[in-house]
């Protein structure tokens, strides 16, 4: 079948059959999705997860077989449909979205990646993109050692794909990624192995002056990393920080310690700049995360020329320390919810392993403000 021709049957590859063994008496292999009782045959089909069932009203294996191929087509995702590439519905989805910049860059490093979606599906039917399909490139992405918060960002992409061609016409309304099983998908519990206190303030005692205020506001305020480089003055008021452009798109506000306070209201407004925290030669830091590991890797190397170690930290782990340092002063694990901006209230709940049994309770108390 050429592309942009009609689909008048079942792909098998889209259909999940319980396996049936040949037919008594025949030397040919009966189909899996044809069974037999009390010598009626039967055709059976799961489709989008649900087992669909019906007689053929006949006792005849060559008859079954004839009504089973009518049947199969009627039921299947793709009858009466065309049959699209991938690379149509990739495009189709690409000229109908509007997103940010930054979220388009990240789209791109999935797309275009070694091993990522276009190199694995680009020359593929877009029925090609079935269960198993999927399987196999999740399998390949571990294989790459891919985590499973990327393997999802992955699969995020490639549903939303198909959420927006199954609403167009002519295109199957199936959406093979809900049918993958949610277990293998999960999410790891959190991994921050916390540094102690003094390794935490030997980075910042090597940290150079503004970048060094802007990473202390976030150990501070538990603000994002781009939160904080993209701070404007309009965004700061009266000791509290409003923000706007936030991950998940939900506006908040967070009221600023005294010395958060002290920190962002410091620093010089240049003229020509609507940012807080400005590079030496004005404009927002386009290099924290590399600036913060750099930090990180000279008071290794300081502390290592003592005989000591020092546990190392990432930017964002500075956020990672503020939910933990705010519950363990017996702040409330909701309130906690919202200065974070966490969606669901699981996401900040992994912040409880690092507390003690009666700290864990009062966080779910709520007995503190923030």
């Amino acid at each position: 079948m050429g592309r942009g021709q009609t689909r008048p049957a079942l792909d098998i590859r889209q259909t999940k059959v319980a396996g049936m063994g040949a037919g008594k008496g025949s030397g040919k292999r009966q189909p899996s999705n044809l069974y037999q009782r009390d010598g009626v045959f039967y055709a059976r089909i799961t489709v989008n997860g649900r087992e669909q069932r019906k007689s053929l009203k006949t006792t005849s294996r060559r008859e079954a077989e004839r009504r089973l191929k009518a049947f199969l087509a009627e039921r299947s995702p793709y009858f009466g449909t065309t049959r699209h590439t991938f690379a149509e519905a990739l495009q189709l989805w690409m000229d109908a979205g509007q997103w940010k910049p930054k979220t388009r860059v990240g789209y791109a490093k999935l797309l275009n990646s070694a091993g990522g979606i276009i190199e694995h599906f680009g020359s593929l039917y877009w029925d090609e993109v079935d269960r198993g399909e999927l399987s196999r490139f999740i399998q390949q992405r571990r294989e790459r050692k891919s985590g499973v918060a990327t393997i999802n960002r992955y699969l995020s992409v490639l549903s939303s794909i198909s959420n927006h061609v199954k609403d167009l016409e002519g295109w199957p309304d199936i959406n093979a990624v809900s049918l993958l099983p949610k277990k293998a998908r999960k999410e790891f519990r959190l991994r921050y192995v916390r540094p102690p206190f003094g390794d935490i303030e030997a980075f910042f005692s090597r940290a150079p002056g503004t970048f060094g205020d802007l990473a202390r506001v976030a150990l501070l305020t538990g603000a994002r990393k781009d939160e904080l480089v993209q701070l404007r003055w309009d965004q700061v008021r009266d000791g509290r920080i409003s923000f706007t452009d936030t991950k998940n798109r939900t506006p908040r506000t967070v009221q600023l310690l005294p010395l958060a306070r002290l920190l962002v209201e410091k620093q010089p407004r240049l003229p020509g700049s609507q940012y807080v925290f400005n590079t030496r030669n004005g404009g927002p830091y386009k290099r924290a995360t590399e600036m913060w590991r750099e930090i990180v890797i000279r008071a290794q190397s300081m502390a290592q020329r003592d005989g000591r170690t020092i546990t190392a930290m990432t930017f964002h782990d500075l956020r990672h320390e503020y939910a933990i340092r705010y519950l363990e002063s017996g702040g409330s694990i909701y309130i906690l919810q919202k200065a974070l901006g966490h969606g669901s209230i699981r996401q900040t709940e992994q912040y409880l392993d690092y507390l003690t049994p009666e700290t864990q309770e009062a966080a779910k108390r709520g007995s503190a403000q923030i």
